[in-house]
């Protein structure tokens, strides 16, 4: 019976000591606090960084590169909207502006922007030249480089444009972070000149705003910034300068035969050789004598070279402002005459004059085909290659492709063509409708921008 009692005993002992133990673990778990300290205000951090790609005022709305979901985002605002510079100073949403970086804090109810602040961790440029690279995907600026994607945002005006289409003359605004670009804004763009009527300077150099200088050719398109630009042609005796307002992708035309002007004490010699073929050599420089030669008035050098003639070699006087030189050919000797001015015969030779600017590299070996946009007219720095679809030889280096069309717009793309041995072949957008030509100050003799004009 003892025992009996001796086992309950027990039995109750251990039942009071778990339910005791029970109640002690529960005393020691803390109860959850809702805020841990009311005096601190917990604010939680941006939904994402957000690029700016338009404000629609009329419908409450703007539109952002998301760049945490690399992803086009449309939220509405409203009054109650926050907007803040880096340095918590208050803005309104018309000084917000495309291309800009911000903090994107959403509203949970409702989904509207509560709040925007500009970020502090973007790397802004102004006033920047760039180049694209559109095979690698990637922007280069002061020498450092920046990958970008589809989303990038690229303005031009406010409108969108491919990141190629932005030429190495152009400036722009850049934002991005280290190794990734955001946005590409373009502050001062490019338009285009067409010279016409300017026959008797191809040959010569063509100076851009005292920078560019290129040969002057048959059917030139000229890609230059907007704004002011003075063009000059130079070919010998023969000068012409035009002061043009080049506006944002528009085309200029300029009469060149209103601004040409002889240069004073010099002469347009004709020269007549017999046999055809011969070479001409004026103070040394090889000289194209189908048309008039410049030639300032006083003795020059004449060689003319022939084979299975004997080398001519001569002095030139020139008196007056459109002396002809005859000079024949002879299997032993050369006969000369001369109207207005004198040759004479002489061992001597002397050289001295100012050659064209050197071309890019050509790979006569392999070519460039430009199959679309059909129909256009294709120029490479300003040199016209035909229309499209054509083909040319490869030239190697960084160069600017112009595409125009009458009735559309025209377009310009900067290019890295590289030496690889390779052909190449471009299709680029369509043009879209729209002439872009204007005419302020150019003269313009009404040459369509489809073809040459000389």
């Amino acid at each position: 019976m003892k025992d009996k009692k001796w086992g309950v005993g027990v039995l109750c002992t251990l039942a009071i000591l778990v339910f005791l133990g029970g109640c002690a673990k529960q005393k020691k778990k803390p109860a959850p606090t809702e805020n841990p300290n009311k005096s601190v205000e917990y604010e939680k951090g941006a939904d994402f960084t957000g690029v700016v790609k338009g404000v629609d005022t009329i419908n409450t709305r703007i539109t952002f590169y998301n760049t945490v979901l690399d992803a086009e985002e449309v939220y509405p605002y409203s009054g109650g909207t926050e907007i803040f510079t880096k340095n918590d100073r208050s803005l309104s949403m018309e000084e917000v502006a495309p291309g800009e970086v911000f903090e994107v804090y959403i509203r949970q109810n409702g989904g509207k922007v509560a709040k925007m602040k500009r970020s502090g961790d973007i790397i802004e440029q102004e006033n920047r030249k760039i180049f694209v690279d559109a095979d690698k995907n990637r922007i280069t600026v002061d020498d450092v480089n920046y990958a970008y994607n589809d989303n990038l945002v690229a303005l031009s005006e406010g409108k969108a444009v491919d990141p190629m289409e932005i030429t190495s003359s152009d400036e722009v605004t850049f934002r991005g972070v280290k190794g990734q670009a955001y946005s590409l804004i373009v502050t001062k763009g490019h338009g285009y000149i067409q010279p016409t009527n300017y026959n008797d300077f191809i040959g010569g150099v063509l100076t851009l705003h005292g920078e560019a200088i290129l040969p002057v050719s048959k059917d030139m398109l000229l890609v230059v910034p907007e704004g002011t630009q003075q063009l000059t042609m130079d070919n010998g005796d023969l000068t012409g300068t035009a002061t043009l307002e080049v506006r944002r992708n528009q085309v200029t035309k300029v009469n060149m035969a209103q601004y040409q002007n002889q240069v004073p004490d010099t002469a347009r010699a004709s020269f007549e050789i017999d046999p055809p073929g011969a070479e001409l050599y004026v103070n040394g420089r090889l000289t194209d004598y189908s048309k008039k030669v410049s030639m300032k008035y006083g003795n020059h050098s004449i060689r003319v070279v022939l084979e299975g003639y004997n080398t001519y070699a001569g002095i030139a006087t020139v008196k007056d402002s459109s002396p002809v030189f005859r000079i024949n050919l002879q299997k032993e000797t050369a006969s000369v005459n001369s109207d207005s001015s004198s040759v004479q015969k002489s061992d001597s030779s002397s050289s001295g004059s100012t050659s064209a600017p050197e071309a890019k590299k050509t790979d006569a070996d392999h070519t460039i085909t430009v199959s679309a946009p059909e129909g256009a007219a294709v120029y490479v720095d300003g040199t016209y290659k035909g229309v499209a679809p054509c083909s040319f030889a490869k030239v190697i280096g960084s160069v600017t492709v112009t595409l125009t069309k009458k009735g559309s717009e025209t377009k310009s793309y900067n290019i890295e063509i590289s030496d690889d041995n390779l052909d190449v072949n471009w299709s680029f957008p369509d043009l879209l409708e729209g002439s872009g030509t204007s005419g302020n100050n150019s003269g313009s003799s009404g040459a369509d921008s489809s073809g040459g004009v000389g």
